[in-house]
This record gives C-alpha cells, structure tokens and sequence, in this order.
C-alpha cells in the first residue's frame, strides 16, 4: 500500500524541472487535484507540490510543507468534523495551498465584489439546508471542483477570486439521496467571520454525528 511513508525517497524530493517540465507538472498538479482517484491518489499531491517548490528556488530553501508530518495535519484536522475524510475534501486543501502559491489554475475566477459578497453572506445563507443546484445559483459557477462532477455527487466547490492572499473559499457536498443535486455539508474559507473555521447546515450537523456514532 502506498502511503506519506513508504514513498521512495528519491520520489520526495526531485531536482530542479525546467521549462516544459515545470509545465507538465503543473498541467498534471491540475488534474490530479480535481481527480486524484485517476491520477494516483492524494499521497501524489504533495510529491507535485514539493517539486513546484523546489523548482521556485526560494532563498530560505524551505518547501511548500517541511516534513511527512505537517502534511498530515489537515486530515487529522477534517477527521474531527468527517471521520472518514472524502477524497475531495483533503484533495481541496492541497488545492487551496496550491491557490495561495499561484499554481491553481482556475476555471472561473471571481470579481472582487462577487467574492466579498460570498465571504459575507455564506455562513448566514448556510443555516438552511442547501443543494450543490443551490450554491450554483446563489454564487455561480466555481473556479474549481474536486471530485466527479455529476450534480448528484459527493464533491467540494471552490470559489476564488484574483487576489492570491484571499483564501479558496470552499463548499463541501454529500450524495444527492432524495434531494435533487448533492447535499451541502459544509463550507470553509474567506476572510472574516469563518475565514478560520468551518461551517455546517442543518443536514451537514445530522451527517457528521451520525458518522461519528457509526465510528465509535
């Protein structure tokens, strides 16, 4: 089984890429954020992103993530509120770092004031239960999705605007069931109230203490 751990060492940490190869990595980095399940799984994420890195040749030396452990901490922190983390959830937060270094090319890129009214009105808006047709009507196409992109499936929506230091704001989806498109669980991201934390409706509370029973 491939994990963080026994990934070959010279697989970790690659030479320098140029030109077209800085390309081919970045063109693969965007694919596979959005289909990891197609493109080797998350462990290879964090492999694309530390080449991207290392190619940047920052003075400080430092990578996108120092260490095998740090890379685990945003699972570890999802697996409070999902305990058993979707791919696309985690594969959104390698998205999300990859959007505040300038290598997440996006589909949609909003107007500033198209953002900040999302950041403002999101977390209000999301104290009713809401579907994936929903989001879409309420704040338009995305910038990027992560997962199967069928209506009906569980996937994550990100929304971002030009400015790198905003941060992805990110919706979180469940299946469809009886609902007509996917089911919103949760949404993280922005600036303000929420920038810090994450935000669930109605149904998304009901699906993770549910899961959390079922894990204990």
């Amino acid at each position: 089984m491939l994990t963080l751990r026994n990934i070959p060492r010279r697989l970790r940490r690659r030479a320098p890429l140029a030109g077209a190869e800085h390309t081919s990595v970045l063109d693969l980095f965007n694919a596979a954020v959005r289909r990891p399940e197609s493109h080797g799984g998350l462990a290879r994420l964090p492999l694309l992103l530390d080449a991207l890195a290392e190619d940047e040749a920052r003075p400080d030396g430092t990578h996108w993530i120092p260490d095998d452990n740090s890379r685990l901490t945003m699972t570890t922190l999802l697996r409070d509120c999902y305990p058993e983390p979707e791919i696309h959830v985690v594969a959104a937060e390698y998205g999300a770092a990859a959007h505040a270094r300038g290598w997440l090319r996006l589909d949609r890129t909003l107007r500033t004031r198209e953002y900040t009214n999302l950041v403002m009105t999101a977390e209000d808006w999301a104290e009713s239960d809401r579907t994936f047709d929903d989001v879409l009507q309420a704040y338009g196409r995305p910038s990027v999705v992560f997962g199967d992109p069928d209506p009906r499936w569980p996937k994550t929506l990100g929304y971002a605007c030009g400015d790198r230091a905003a941060e992805l704001a990110v919706f979180h989806f469940g299946e469809a069931g009886d609902a007509r498109s996917a089911r919103l669980l949760a949404l993280r991201g922005g600036v303000g109230r929420y920038g810090e934390s994450m935000g669930f409706t109605p149904f998304g509370h009901v699906f993770v203490d549910e899961r959390k029973k079922r894990d204990h």
